[in-house]
């Protein structure tokens, strides 16, 4: 390892502006830069050769919900490639966000869901916008298991007891082949340590959280909204005999 330099500067004007997923708004938004303090390192590697960086870490709001975050972006002298229409060498920029997010994805109330039902699902979620896959798949497959075993899904393993959820009408047909695809997505992680892509991971929530809505939330909300509302008794269904005298 060569000599080893390093410098940092504090920046917090609040002057700069960037264009940043926001995880509340769930799409790009304009955000300030509260606070950035921005490492300027270099590292000799002999005959007149080094490596350099530059670490920026921001406290970065977003202008139009206020929510605050943290970001990083990151780049060395080793990471470019050349242009060949501009004739110019760019340097790549690693971007990660804590919370980690995903656009056009917004967390459901998970309140309203089991404890144990929405703590599986929190972590589900987190797993996935953090961009730890492997983990993702195993919780959403441990995330279906627990819906199964909530709903009192009859079998004897996860495979069975989806075929009930159908066979009860909790699912449509369809819906039951997706579950299934999630189950072996789920099996691959957890069993193969595989991972997959956040396409698939975010399309699997997403099943899922309809599933969730349907079963705990909107049943939930229906109770609270329409508690007032008192619906008819029915009446009780005629007789043949009282049929035969209506129609004499």
């Amino acid at each position: 390892m060569g000599n080893i330099t390093k410098k940092y500067t504090l920046d917090s004007s609040g002057e700069k502006k960037l264009k940043c997923p926001c995880k509340n708004c769930c799409v790009e938004t304009n955000h300030t830069v509260i606070a950035s303090y921005a490492e300027n390192g270099s590292e000799y590697c002999g005959s007149g050769n080094s490596v350099d960086w530059r670490i920026d870490n921001q406290l970065i709001q977003c202008m139009g919900c206020e929510e605050v975050s943290f970001r990083t972006a990151s780049s060395d002298s080793e990471s470019y490639f050349d242009d060949y229409e501009t004739d110019q060498r760019v340097y790549e920029e690693s971007i990660t966000y804590y919370p980690g997010r995903v656009l056009g994805s917004k967390i459901i109330d998970h309140w309203s869901l089991p404890a144990g039902i929405g703590q599986i699902y929190r972590e589900a979620r987190t797993a996935v916008e953090s961009e730890l896959f492997i983990v993702g798949g195993i919780a959403i497959r441990a995330l279906l298991e627990s819906i199964c075993s909530d709903v009192k899904a009859k079998g004897c393993n996860l495979e069975k007891k989806i075929d009930d959820l159908h066979a009860r009408s909790l699912v449509t047909k369809e819906g039951v082949e997706t579950l299934h695809k999630i189950r072996v997505l789920g099996n691959r992680a957890a069993h193969k340590a595989q991972h997959h892509s956040r396409d698939q991971l975010l399309l699997a929530l997403e099943v899922i959280e309809h599933i969730l809505t349907g079963t705990y939330i909107i049943p939930d909300r229906s109770a609270a909204v329409f508690k007032s509302i008192v619906l008819p008794a029915l009446a009780p269904p005629e007789s043949p005999a009282e049929s035969a005298e209506i129609n004499d």
